[in-house]
């Protein structure tokens, strides 16, 4: 006897109330867990003067030490300028602004930065309310992306996209004193906000990608790659558009673009607008900071960093930076005789070259994927290197659940009919914008190594590879069911998301048994 459509409606609110108690458990859970972890890794590592003077966790400090007077607006010789010094623009070049100016909020009136060689007390206790804030800030983070998940993926989806990202890339950089906490989390939103606007070309959406993309490069200057290969997949897709718009219309069809093929939102007219807005809401984000670089040191996208990468010892690097620290003397430089692309191939082999690139990256995705792992005995149990030393294999795990569910949509269902059941004539686009970010991030750190070590630069990636794999598989279990698939596809797809937060959650047990790390 089929039930009454009251009983049924009530049936599927009663269905989405538990959803939501099931995700509200869990982050509350989630959270708890990510507090107190990050409360043992602030106590255990990371905490000797030692490390404060390394890893420019020093340097962030002196500069919100110096941005802090910027707070206070004081009109009294003009209006402009107070302005545009309250706004994150103070940088010496390497350290980026963003970070030292939330900072700033945090320094107590009367701090006196000390030497570079030394750590005050004030320094110390700056230091450790930086730390927390990176710990509360990003477990809010983790909040609103598990409520924003939820509304377009399964509970287990985003559960995982919840545990890996908090975990595996944002707890254990939030420890430190730099700017990674605050740049993972505008780096991934900006590239969200890239594949969204592959998909649909609408003038906010790119006014997004470049307001976002500022923000990130305040944070630093690592996002511009990624805004360069969204620029050339857009550009590639417009050309295409272009080009078979042509074809048709040689051809005698009226130039209109099939439709069989899926259904699309990107529309071609509005490609060079939807750039100029890009470009617009990056200045006007990132102006104040450009407008400082182009004064104090001559280029507005002037960066000591980028200088390094063509050095082969970071001591070099360091001692080039020093004798040319101010604008007067980068510009007593020639611009051929500046670090570059070209000046590199001049003093080295193509051998050597490529042995650098390979090696660094190489090096680069090893850190990425495989930390290491702390090895383990019951009788003299070791402190944790890590806190998810496994964090390749769960990613490689969220990778095999969509290639298993990409295989069951091929073999496992009937071929499209309409096309509401076809894939997005734009997800092609979408998978450029992902691999060429991914493999040109390769290859730029990997080149880097020498200058730069650490997992902290490939890590940025591990945040949107989560949600781009996730985001992939969810779309696709769509697909399944708009296909009428069986409906043991669905279950497995479940099933598997559900086994993975099993193991995320036993690895924290593991941590909370025996709540000890490496310093």
């Amino acid at each position: 006897m089929l039930g009454s459509p009251t009983s049924i409606s009530l049936g599927k609110w009663w269905l989405r109330a538990g959803r939501w108690l099931v995700l509200a458990t869990a982050l509350v859970a989630i959270c708890s867990a990510y507090l107190y972890v990050g409360h043992l890794l602030i106590e255990q590592t990371n905490h000797s003067d030692k490390d404060i003077l390394g890893a420019d966790q020093k340097y962030n400090m002196k500069l919100a030490v110096q941005t802090h007077e910027d707070l206070t607006l004081d009109f009294s010789k003009g209006v402009s300028e107070p302005i545009k010094n309250w706004f994150p623009h103070r940088t010496e070049g390497v350290v980026s602004p963003l970070w030292p100016w939330v900072a700033a909020w945090l320094v107590d009136e009367d701090h006196v930065i000390s030497g570079d060689a030394e750590v005050s007390m004030q320094d110390r206790a700056l230091f450790e309310r930086g730390r927390l804030f990176h710990v509360f800030w990003t477990c809010a983070a983790l909040v609103v992306l598990g409520v924003a998940c939820s509304r377009i993926f399964s509970v287990a989806a985003s559960l995982n996209v919840v545990l890996l990202v908090g975990f595996g890339a944002l707890l254990p950089r939030s420890v430190y004193f730099q700017p990674e906490p605050i740049f993972f989390v505008l780096f991934a939103i900006t590239w969200v906000l890239c594949v969204c606007a592959l998909h649909r070309n609408s003038l906010w959406l790119y006014g997004l990608v470049g307001a976002c993309g500022g923000l990130a490069f305040l944070a630093k200057g690592s996002v511009l790659p990624l805004l360069l290969v969204f620029v050339a997949v857009s550009m590639a897709r417009w050309a295409w558009g272009w080009v078979a718009e042509t074809w048709l219309r040689r051809a005698g069809e009226g130039g209109r673009l099939p439709s069989a093929g899926g259904t699309t939102m990107w529309l071609r007219r509005n490609h060079w607008l939807a750039l100029f807005m890009l470009g617009f809401c990056f200045l006007m984000a990132a102006g104040p900071m450009l407008s400082e670089s182009a004064r104090v040191f001559g280029s507005p996208f002037h960066s000591y960093p980028g200088y390094w990468m063509w050095f082969d010892k970071y001591e070099d690097a360091f001692k080039w930076m020093n004798e040319h620290g101010n604008k007067a003397t980068l510009e007593a430089v020639p611009k051929a005789e500046r670090p570059s692309f070209s000046t590199y191939v001049a003093t080295h082999s193509g051998e050597q070259m490529k042995t650098r690139l390979v090696e660094g990256t190489k090096s680069k995705v090893m850190e990425l994927l495989a930390p290491g792992m702390t090895p383990r005995s019951k009788k003299n149990p070791k402190p944790w290197k890590g806190v998810l030393e496994l964090r390749g294999v769960y990613l490689g795990a969220v990778a095999a659940i969509f290639a298993g569910l990409a295989a069951s949509l091929w073999l496992g269902t009937a071929r499209a009919t309409n096309a509401v059941q076809s894939l997005h004539s734009e997800t092609v686009t979408s998978v450029l914008f992902v691999l060429g970010a991914v493999v040109g991030y390769a290859l730029a750190y990997g080149w880097y190594t020498p200058i730069g070590r650490g997992d902290r630069f490939m890590l940025s990636l591990y945040a949107p590879l989560v949600l781009s794999l996730i985001w992939a598989s969810e779309s696709l279990l769509r697909r399944v069911r708009r296909r009428h698939g069986s409906k043991w596809i669905a279950r497995s797809y479940h099933a598997a998301q559900w086994l993975l937060v099993a193991a995320i959650s036993w690895r924290l047990i593991e941590l909370l048994q025996f709540p000890f790390f490496r310093d």
